[in-house]
Order: structure tokens, then C-alpha cells, then sequence
């Protein structure tokens, strides 16, 4: 598979001819030729509602069932399963709707109301106690990025992060890159990107502002 700009490539093997394809799953995530992640997010969420479906009867709406018991299954299955690779994503504003959708199809039912009660999202994550799912996965998007920082410079995963890519701009507003995902969640905690860079150098001041927030100067 050629990721980028579309490219026939032959390759042979042992005079056998490798196939060239638009899709392929690697580690568990589908990588599509175009470098877009729409068909493994759309994957991810597809799961994720069987997975719902699969558990409401036998397990999410059982009453003797106690609601810890289900946030556990939530944090150990359901979350996992929708956010498997999340750190890479570079979500827009759709696909985050869509996401927190899923997402609170599971925390609605265990906590035994609808859409219809008009009960806020935050309200519901904070009386399970639940981080909600977009602060979640900027975590794990900031604790890549962290280690991305700190990394050799030999690694080709830091290479190819940092590699400038030459192509002719498109007409329409900017796709979406993971690296502007990061500036503008770095910028929502009242940081700059160099800030952000000079404090993942060390672990303590990093965990301070990933987790708990703004630190105190």
C-alpha cells in the first residue's frame, strides 16, 4: 500500500506479485491509502455499537447489576474498544459528535435516563464519576506526543513525525492534522506549543499539566 498520493507500484516476490491495496490492517487499525482515518473511526464506532447492543439486555439493564460494577465493564471493554488508537486521531467536529454519542448510549442507559429527561452530558459523567471521552483521548493524545518529544531523534517514528511533506495546497479550508489537533489542545490548557515542549522534558511539571490542568507558576 503507498500512502499519500495515489501511486501504482509493482512489486514481486519470488516472481510472485505482492497486491497493491487502498486498506490495510496493521496492529489492529485499518490504514487507508489516502492517510485518512474516517474508515478506521467509522470501524471503531461500528464495534463499539454491536458491543452496546451485545450487552444492553444482559448486562447494562440489569438492575441487580450495580452501577459500579457497569463503569468498571465500561472503562475495561466499552471505552477501550471505542478509543483503541486514539492518540493518532485528528478528529473533526462530526466525527467527535458522533464519538460522544456512542459514548453516552452506554453511561445513559446505566444511569436509567433518556435524551428526553434533557439531563446535561457533564451532569451524567459526574455523577458516575466518568471523565468525559473527549478529555480522555486528549490525554492520551498529549502522553503520545510527550513521548514523541523525548524520543532519540534516530527513531523513525520521530523522523517520519517530523518530516515536512511537500504537496500543492487544496482549495477549501485545511484538512485537520494531528499536530493542529495538539496545538489547540495544548492552547485550551493556556500554553503554547514551546511551552508544552520545554515542560515534557521533565515528568513531574508534564503529569502536572496533562492531568491536573494549568499549573501554578
Amino acid at each position: 500500500m503507498v500512502i499519500g498520493d495515489p501511486e501504482e507500484i509493482k512489486i514481486r516476490l519470488d516472481g510472485t506479485s505482492i497486491e497493491q491495496v487502498k486498506t490495510f490492517r496493521c496492529l489492529g487499525v485499518e490504514l487507508s491509502e489516502d492517510g485518512k482515518q474516517d474508515i478506521e473511526i467509522n470501524r471503531r464506532i461500528e464495534s463499539t455499537i454491536k458491543l452496546y447492543h451485545i450487552m444492553n439486555s444482559s448486562f447494562i439493564s440489569k438492575k441487580e447489576i450495580s452501577q459500579g460494577t457497569k463503569i468498571k465493564v465500561y472503562k475495561a471493554v466499552y471505552r477501550p474498544t471505542l478509543t483503541f488508537s486514539c492518540e493518532s486521531w485528528a478528529l473533526n467536529r462530526r466525527q467527535k459528535s458522533r464519538i460522544k454519542a456512542v459514548e453516552m448510549k452506554y453511561l445513559r442507559r446505566v444511569k436509567g435516563v433518556t435524551r428526553l429527561n434533557k439531563i446535561r452530558n457533564e451532569s451524567i459523567c459526574q455523577d458516575l464519576e466518568i471523565e468525559p471521552l473527549q478529555d480522555f483521548v486528549e490525554r492520551r493524545q498529549l502522553s503520545w506526543w510527550e513521548h514523541l518529544n523525548r524520543m532519540n531523534n534516530e527513531r523513525p517514528a520521530k523522523q517520519i513525525w517530523q518530516a515536512k511533506i511537500q504537496k500543492r495546497k487544496k482549495r477549501g479550508r485545511p484538512e485537520q492534522t494531528w499536530n493542529n489537533t495538539i496545538t489547540e489542545i495544548i492552547n485550551e490548557r493556556g500554553r503554547t506549543w514551546r511551552e508544552a515542549r520545554d515542560m515534557a522534558v521533565g515528568k513531574r511539571a508534564w503529569t502536572k499539566f496533562v492531568h491536573g490542568g494549568e499549573i501554578q507558576q
